[in-house]
């Protein structure tokens, strides 16, 4: 029973809106238990956390506001759950990150043995070449039991959820907004075939919670988290692609590598500078990943996703 109270205090704190990690964290730290902190009125929050007046007001009335029973009887409606950092059901590999999210919105399967995924990313506005890889890659990895993971955009990610599905393998689509509110809205048939496959569909945020800009990074760092590492397929310099790779491998201490394309496309440009920077490994063929990912020891039995420096 102790338990479920210090759940169901946690997951009113992080079901507030607008308190994030750092900020429940920082209660949580400060009051010493996530009971303490959803009880603790503005002035304390001001007082012990630092925070100058209107920002311990907001603090303190979207906890006051957050209702949790009411979000976790809108997951149950749409046949999802949510997950709890402190749960034996949170992903190993997440919490390895610098900032994992301390809450999982899920639909479909648990996430325990996704520890052997790969990440697949690219651009939306892909070529039929770079549809071509996605699918090839995926299916490979499918085919040798890797998970793949992607964040169900346009593009190489929908390509890449595709492949795994027809080679019978798992999938996990990390979206950008709430499970109540996937998007794009088209790939809603994909997602339910994923889910209805044994795959997984997840979201850190709030269950109606619409898609926003600001939301895809934090969806970006997730789908690099769950990760061995990340293969880009197809992406210019500038891209939430090469962003997500570029923090796997920076931030996560996770791989990262790239596919070659045409020298006068575009779409091609950032997998050419990662492979020239020398941040991301030049893979030719899905043969040629699932090689590196062999010799590094990732089929064996025992192996783990660790966080260290490069």
């Amino acid at each position: 029973m102790e338990q479920q109270n210090r759940n169901d205090a946690l997951f009113r704190l992080l079901a507030a809106e607008g308190i994030g990690p750092g900020i429940a964290n920082r209660l949580m730290t400060r009051f010493g238990s996530p009971e303490a902190a959803v009880e603790a009125d503005q002035s304390s929050i001001a007082r012990i956390c630092g925070l100058n007046e209107e920002a311990a007001r907001l603090v303190a009335r979207a906890i006051d506001q957050s209702d949790p029973a009411w979000e976790e009887e809108r997951l149950q409606a749409i046949g999802a759950r949510y997950v709890l950092w402190s749960q034996p059901e949170y992903p190993e590999q997440l919490c390895r990150i610098p900032d994992p999210p301390p809450v999982l919105r899920i639909q479909g399967q648990d996430l325990a043995g996704s520890g052997r995924s790969v990440a697949i990313v690219g651009t939306r506005s892909c070529t039929a070449y770079g549809l071509r890889q996605a699918s090839r890659f995926a299916s490979a990895l499918a085919s040798a039991g890797v998970t793949v993971v992607s964040g169900g955009a346009r593009g190489i990610d929908a390509e890449a959820h595709r492949a795994t599905l027809r080679s019978g393998g798992r999938t996990i689509v990390v979206l950008g907004s709430g499970l109540g509110h996937p998007y794009p809205l088209e790939h809603r048939p994909l997602f339910r075939e994923v889910i209805e496959a044994g795959g997984t569909v997840l979201s850190e945020f709030s269950v109606d919670r619409p898609p926003r800009p600001g939301q895809f990074p934090r969806r970006n760092r997730i789908v690099a988290g769950l990760s061995i590492g990340v293969l880009v397929v197809e992406a210019p310099r500038r891209s939430g692609a090469m962003i997500t790779a570029r923090l796997a491998v920076e931030s996560q201490g996770r791989e990262a590598w790239a596919v070659p394309g045409s020298v006068d496309q575009r779409t091609s440009e950032g997998c050419h500078a990662a492979i020239g920077d020398g941040w991301a490994a030049l893979v030719h063929s899905p043969e040629d990943l699932l090689q590196r990912l062999d010799d590094a020891g990732w089929f064996r039995a025992d192996a783990r996703v660790e966080t260290a420096p490069r």
